[in-house]
């Protein structure tokens, strides 16, 4: 039986699973070998990690962790998690395993626009994170597809990489006379039009062709994804949930199922870059172990 069960090989999981291993713990980390961020030539902003393709970066993970001999990797796709008084059991879809706690690290489902040849151009001259991926898109002509929530605060976000920007609406009735204005004012373009097809070529976006038409010449987009953590796997355990769908956590991390913490995206039901991903899955491996020690500390 293992002290902790990791569920994802990603950023969070795996900076969770070295500090399970400097800890001295018996770990396990159950990876589905997809990570979410596989269309994507290079990741950015991890200190002495720019630039770095996400294979590689993977691949650099994993030799740090496996040198720890109390953790293992197994690639494998979690089936399902089950609770029997103090024990957890992961099932996969070729084993079985049992450990004391289980860390939810799986990142986020992720839903991409439909519009025909999205994914042509994913990770390479369209992308949802300016964070990540504004510097390279730096002073090109940008389409940024707007949601009801973000529309002034993301036009706003992306002005600052380029002032050349085209806000896409895909359909929806979302700017008001204020934001039309504002656009005008700062000499942004928009469209409320579906966009029904990106062209381009060898993953370099050339235009949108909209529904009513018209088509944009842009270089690069923003796109607006859907993301969730409503994995099949935790649908025995049922752990609670905040109105927006998210996992509730306590200060801990952990959840309301007792023993079951999550970490990096899963927590948070937010994309963020691998550095944030990774700080989360460190600190809350240390809040994990603190709970083992205590056990352990009682039986001396």
């Amino acid at each position: 039986m293992y002290d902790v069960i990791v569920i994802g090989g990603g950023p969070a999981g795996m900076s969770a699973a070295l500090n399970f291993g400097r800890g001295l713990k018996e770990t396990l980390v159950i990876d589905a070998g997809e990570p979410r961020n596989k269309v994507e030539e290079v990741s950015n902003g991890f200190l002495t990690q720019d630039d770095i393709s996400p294979h590689e970066f993977r691949e650099n993970a994993r030799k740090d962790v496996l040198k720890y001999d109390t953790v293992a990797l197994t690639q494998d796709r979690v089936t399902d998690i089950e609770k029997d008084g103090e024990i957890f059991t992961v099932t996969t879809e070729s084993d079985e395993f049992k450990s004391r706690q289980v860390l939810l690290a799986a990142g986020l489902r992720e839903e991409t626009p439909d519009i025909e040849n999205f994914d042509a151009f994913y990770g390479t001259s369209a992308f949802y994170c300016p964070w990540c991926d504004g510097y390279e898109l730096k002073g090109k002509r940008l389409a940024v597809m707007a949601d009801e929530d973000s529309t002034s605060n993301l036009v706003m976000l992306i002005a600052n990489w380029s002032r050349d920007l085209i806000i896409c609406t895909d359909g929806k009735s979302l700017l008001n006379d204020e934001d039309k204005a504002m656009l005008k004012e700062k000499g942004f373009d928009y469209n409320e039009s579906p966009i029904s097809r990106m062209k381009g070529r060898d993953g370099k976006l050339e235009a949108l062709e909209f529904e009513d038409g018209t088509t944009e010449t842009v270089e690069g987009m923003f796109a607006r994804m859907n993301w969730d953590t409503d994995f099949d796997f935790l649908e025995t355990l049922d752990p609670d949930r905040e109105d927006g769908g998210g996992l509730r956590t306590n200060p801990l991390s952990e959840t309301s199922v007792q023993g079951l913490f999550a970490a990096g995206e899963t927590k948070t039901s937010v994309a963020s870059q691998q550095i944030n991903a990774a700080a989360s899955g460190a600190d809350v491996a240390k809040s994990m172990m603190i709970g083992l020690m205590k056990e352990e500390f009682k039986k001396l």
